[in-house]
């Protein structure tokens, strides 16, 4: 049979060698030998759940070669999705690498060999850095925003010869991320190869109902894009384009857009759906093959052919000849070693949900109020952190001239110009970069999100960042710091005043800080920035410009030196020095005063009412041991439970609404872990109204209060408390119950107060 793409002009491209073509044939064999086992296992129900890419073959073994020719290994990576298989099979075994199918078989059986994942993630979600793979996720087209900014990282380590490439398929046109991603690449200018697959189908719909793009190459030079395209069909086609594109992107340090067209889906894209061969359609397995034979580069009984066979399944209807024979024997034998092996343990699963923390040792108080207000330790924690990193990077809205809405970066990007950077208004374009320049190892990525608010549409980035490190077995780490405004502040109303932790303190792995002194915002950003996870700082916006708790060391004392320094820091935009070896532990609450009779759990702007509300309480004969959370994810609880059960009473208080809030889970964990005990809770927050109004009256009477937080100790210092039996005098054991009658009443309410 003549094939439909022949060879024609081999000739042109001598490293194209009978030896390179038959091992890019042979990967293309193992890898549709191994999606047509898979389909078998799943029709018979022994694998539940499989995805695919049969009829991407052709283009993928091309591209591969075509980047082993014109990239340095050491400057490229590739963010696919799950067609992709064929490519980075070809890819890492020209990298010396042989068992690409029988890893990715371990992850499709979910055993703990599995290198990716370790048995998390379903089959073909990629992830190999350590060969150019960067770890591949569910949620289609994220790889555009984490393919952007890990090209960026190769800009600021200094590579001129970067490239990242970036491949989704067509039905991915239709999600935001596209935009995202070809805005990010031109602002940034960074050297990204975006390939659209496009096999004219995306799950069930047709271009007319999943797309709206329809000149994709008007679509491409409107970002200033350099355009090429391909038939995914004709391997010459596919290598000479991608060298083309490859070493546009490489030489210009500029984005390129790449449509691969014509391809054939040839079994649906996964079994939740039809997935039976398209035996009509073009296949480039055998057509390639024909072609080979053509060359003579192979034998006719090398390749796999279609059969006389009018029925049945891929196997029946095809003769495998000599190659493709020893290729699915190859794919069988990997399914045999697979089911030999160990799935994960249960104890397993608990493993790299975040790394340890960084050990640090916290500074004696100095005993005296600060001078810097939080902004200033912002500043000046970022300051040191840029200095000290040149791979960190600030990247937001208004962060870089205007120094921030809420003035936190100001003076940074005059002295880290190439490290701070304005971004365009996209919050999940600056979290997605952020994500992918931190995948870069040593990179600090310190993205801000101007109101807190906003940051809701970048929810799949955080849950992405949490799962990270767990999804990918501990193999990829990044240190992303996202600092968000928080709270309600002088009718800032919907959309400008909302209180984040009740939506993401769900999400595992995070960890969350919520400082509310100077030396906690500079200690903590410190400590974050020498941990390799993901942390998110909520930042209240009504303490930016406050000089809150105990000193730093060697803070000026002189009046005329501390009024010089406050308003320099708060008028001109000073930058502080404090001392670069402060640092304040992730995961450590702090314990702001001691007290016997009532816990007070608190953190944000919610210290301020406690500490003022305190103030009468101890006047009514309430002592109250006030415990600071700063970080609130992961809490720490042992803290916690040590006052509580000293103080038999927890008030938690916060600016969210109760229901569904941190809150309620702090209080949770109380009253399990003090079964059996008397313990009386409450959680205190905002009014459980679906916003806050611009109205500033309003807004003070919905929002937490000082009066609000004295009305609540007074309530729960009312309820009689149950202690259990006292052991009898005459030495015989105690009763191990709880004396069913009320012991003494722990407050009498003064005779001020009303209820």
């Amino acid at each position: 049979m003549a094939p439909k793409y022949p060879l024609t002009r081999l000739d042109e491209h001598p490293t194209l060698t009978p030896d390179l073509l038959r091992l890019a044939y042979r990967e293309m064999c193992m890898a549709r030998c191994h999606v047509e086992r898979v389909v078998q296992e799943c029709s018979k129900g022994n694998i539940k759940f499989a995805i695919w890419g049969p009829g991407e073959e052709l283009h993928g073994a091309a591209q591969a070669i075509a980047y082993s020719e014109v990239v340095n290994p050491e400057a490229f990576a590739m963010a696919g999705h799950y067609r992709s298989a064929g490519l980075f099979s070809m890819w890492v075994r020209l990298r010396g690498y042989s068992d690409f199918h029988l890893d990715h078989m371990r992850q499709q059986m979910s055993r703990a060999t599995d290198p990716w994942s370790g048995g998390r993630q379903m089959t073909a979600h990629f992830n190999s850095p350590d060969m150019n793979i960067l770890p591949a996720q569910s949620s289609l087209g994220m790889q555009l925003g984490k393919g952007v900014g890990y090209a960026h990282g190769f800009r600021k380590k200094g590579h001129d010869d970067g490239l990242t490439v970036t491949i989704i398929g067509d039905g991915t046109m239709a999600e935001s991320d596209l935009h995202e991603g070809m805005t990010g690449a031109s602002i940034l200018s960074t050297p990204s190869l975006i390939i659209i697959t496009d096999n004219n189908v995306a799950i069930s719909v047709t271009p007319e109902d999943g797309r709206g793009i329809r000149d994709i190459e008007a679509y491409a030079k409107a970002f200033g894009f350099e355009y090429f395209t391909a038939d995914g069909n004709d391997f010459i086609d596919i290598y000479e384009t991608t060298k083309r594109a490859a070493t546009y992107c490489r030489d210009n340090q500029r984005p390129a857009l790449f449509w691969i067209q014509n391809l054939s889906r040839l079994n649906g894209h996964s079994n939740a759906g039809v997935y039976n061969f398209d035996f009509d359609a073009h296949d480039v397995l055998t057509d390639f093959g024909e072609a080979l034979v053509e060359r003579g580069i192979l034998e006719p009984e090398d390749i796999i052919r279609r059969n006389d066979e009018p029925r049945g399944e891929y196997f029946k209807r095809h003769t495998l000849g000599r190659v493709g024979k020893e290729c699915d024997d190859y794919i069988v034998e990997t399914m045999r070693i697979v089911d030999g092996e160990p799935e994960p343990t249960y104890e397993s699963v608990f493993e790299h949900i975040r790394t340890p923390y960084p050990v640090s040792t916290e500074h004696a108080p100095i005993g005296r109020q600060t001078i810097i207000s939080l902004n200033g330790a912002i500043r000046a924690a970022m300051r040191d952190i840029l200095e000290s990193n040149p791979m960190a990077w600030i990247y937001g809205q208004d962060v870089a001239e205007r120094g921030g809405v809420m003035q936190a970066t100001k003076g940074l990007w005059e002295r880290f110009p190439s490290q701070v950077r304005d971004a365009p208004i996209n919050e999940p374009l600056i979290l997605g970069t952020a994500v992918g320049y931190a995948m870069h190892e040593g990179a600090t990525a310190l993205p801000e999100i101007q109101f807190s608010d906003y940051s809701l549409n970048t929810l799949h980035w955080l849950v992405h960042l949490g799962n990270l490190l767990w999804t990918s077995n501990g193999t990829v780490k990044a240190n992303v710091i996202v600092r968000l405004p928080v709270e309600p502040l002088h009718g800032g109303s919907v959309y400008h005043s909302m209180c984040m932790e009740g939506f993401y303190a769900a999400i595992p792995g995070l960890t969350i800080l919520a400082p509310t002194t100077s030396r906690d915002f500079y200690g903590l950003l410190r400590s974050a920035a020498e941990y390799d996870g993901p942390v998110v700082i909520l930042e209240s916006k009504g303490l930016y410009r406050m000089a809150l708790g105990d000193a730093f060391p060697d803070e000026p004392q002189d009046p005329q030196e501390i009024k010089r320094m406050k308003r320099a820091i708060g008028m001109q935009g000073m930058i502080p020095d404090l001392p670069k070896d402060f640092r304040v532990p992730l995961g450590k609450a702090a314990v702001r005063r001691e007290g016997s009779d009532l816990t007070v759990v608190t953190w944000g702007r919610c210290t301020l009412f406690v500490q003022e509300a305190i103030q009468t309480l101890s006047e009514r004969g309430v002592d109250v041991e006030m415990i600071d959370m700063r970080t609130i994810v992961p809490p720490d609880m042992d803290t916690v439970m040590a006052s509580v059960r000293k103080t038999g009473r927890l008030l938690v208080v916060h600016e969210d609404r109760v229901f569904s809030s941190l809150g309620r889970e702090i209080q949770g964990h109380v009253i399990e872990a003090m079964e059996g005990s008397s313990v009386v809770t409450r959680v205190l927050g905002q009014d459980n109204v679906p916003g806050i109004p611009q109205n500033v009256n309003l807004e003070h009477h919905i929002v937490v209060s000082p009066k609000k937080v004295i009305a609540a100790a007074e309530r729960v210092m009312a309820v009689e408390m149950q202690r259990p039996a006292a052991a009898p005098s005459d030495g015989r054991r105690a009763v191990s119950v709880t004396e069913p009658t009320r012991t003494r009443v722990l407050w009498t309410p003064n005779r001020a107060f009303v209820s």
